[in-house]
C-alpha cells in the first residue's frame, strides 16, 4: 500500500501556461495540490490536472489566507490583469496583486514556510556591453515597474509574517507546450500577414522551458533562501531577429524589420519595447545554490521549427 502525500501545496494561478505545468510535476513529487479557481472552466482544468479547485479570486483575502494556513508551500503565479486587459489601471493591477500575495503570506504567519512569488527577468536592466546579467543587476525601471514593485512588496513580507519569501525571475520567453510568447507572436503575425523585429533585431534574449521553470519553482520552495530572486533562464544568446525569423517560417509568412514607432503604432508600446530590448540573465544563481539545471535539450528556436508549435501553426493557419 503506497503511503499518503504529506505535504500540500497551495497555487494561485494554476489553470494557466506555466501553473497546469507545475501542478503535475508537484503531485508526481508527493504533494497534495490546491488551486484557486475563478470560474467552472477552470474547476474542470484543475480537476484534470489532479488539483482541488477553491473558488475564488485575488481580492478573496479570505479564502486566500485560509487556504494557505493549510498548506506547506504557497506558489503565486496569477496576476489580476488576466482577462482585464484595457479595463486595469497599473496602479490597480499592482494593488490587487499585491493584496492577494499579503493575504497569502498572512496564512502562513510564524511558520516559516515559503511563499513563491512569480517575477521575471526583465526586472532586471540589460548590460550596456551586451554581457550576461545576474540577479544583482540594477533595476529596470522603465520596462518593469510592476515586476519590481511586486518584488520589493513580497520580501518585505518575509520579516513582517515570519515566513520564507523567493521570487522565481522567469525569461522573457518561457516556451513549448504551444504556449506563452511564441503562441501570442505566431496569432499576431497570422493576423497581420508578416512577421517583424525591430530595427537590427540583434538583441539578445533569455528563454526557458516551461518544465524546466516548473522544477525551478519547486527547487526555490526546496531550498531558496528568504529574500532571494533566482533567474528561471536556459539560452541567454538567441537574437529577437532569430526567433522572428523562426515563427516567420513555420507560419508561412515573411519576417521584416520595422522602425520602433512602426512597432509601437501596430502593437502598443509595451510589446514594441518588449521587442526592442536585450535580456542576457544568467541562471548560474539556481544552478550553484539549488542544483536545478535544464533539461530540456530542444531550444527555442527548434522548438519552434520541428516541436510543439509547428502544431500550433497549423491549427492557426486554419482558422486565418
Amino acid at each position: 500500500m503506497s503511503s499518503q502525500p504529506t505535504k500540500s501545496v497551495f497555487i494561485t494561478g494554476g489553470s494557466g501556461y506555466i501553473g497546469s505545468t507545475l501542478i503535475p510535476l508537484a503531485i508526481y513529487s508527493g504533494y497534495t495540490v490546491h488551486a484557486l479557481s475563478r470560474t467552472p472552466t477552470s474547476d474542470a482544468k484543475l480537476i484534470s490536472l489532479g488539483a482541488i479547485p477553491v473558488r475564488g479570486d485575488l481580492s478573496s483575502h479570505s479564502i486566500l489566507t485560509s487556504s494557505a494556513s493549510s498548506a506547506d508551500i504557497v506558489f503565486s503565479l496569477a496576476d489580476s490583469i488576466s482577462d482585464n486587459y484595457g479595463t486595469f489601471s497599473m496602479e490597480t493591477r499592482i494593488a490587487t496583486n499585491n493584496g492577494g500575495v499579503t493575504a497569502l503570506a498572512a496564512g502562513l504567519r510564524g511558520t516559516g514556510k515559503p511563499l513563491i512569488v512569480t517575477s521575471g527577468s526583465l526586472a532586471a536592466a540589460p548590460d550596456p556591453e551586451g554581457r550576461e546579467t545576474d540577479e544583482t543587476a540594477p533595476p529596470f525601471t522603465e520596462f518593469s515597474p510592476l515586476v519590481i514593485e511586486a518584488e520589493k512588496h513580497a520580501f518585505g513580507l518575509a520579516e513582517e509574517y515570519g515566513i520564507r519569501v523567493c521570487a522565481i525571475r522567469l525569461a522573457p520567453y518561457v516556451y513549448g507546450r504551444m504556449g506563452s510568447g511564441v503562441k501570442i507572436f505566431m496569432g499576431l503575425a497570422m493576423k497581420s500577414g508578416e512577421m517583424f523585429y525591430v530595427g537590427h533585431g540583434q538583441v539578445r534574449v533569455s528563454t526557458v522551458h516551461v518544465e524546466d521553470a516548473a522544477r525551478l519553482y519547486l527547487k526555490i520552495a526546496e531550498k531558496g533562501r528568504s529574500g532571494e530572486a533566482y533567474n528561471a533562464t536556459a539560452e541567454t544568446d538567441v537574437s529577437q531577429r532569430e526567433l522572428a525569423e523562426a515563427i516567420g517560417r513555420v507560419v508561412g509568412l515573411k519576417t521584416v524589420s520595422k522602425s520602433f514607432e512602426e512597432a509601437e503604432k501596430q502593437l502598443g508600446w509595451f510589446f514594441a519595447k518588449f521587442l526592442s530590448v536585450g535580456n542576457r540573465a544568467s541562471s548560474r544563481k539556481a544552478r550553484e545554490e539549488l542544483g536545478w539545471e535544464p533539461e530540456v535539450k530542444r531550444g527555442i528556436l527548434e522548438e519552434v521549427e520541428k516541436g510543439s508549435y509547428v502544431q500550433l501553426a497549423e491549427e492557426l493557419k486554419k482558422v486565418v
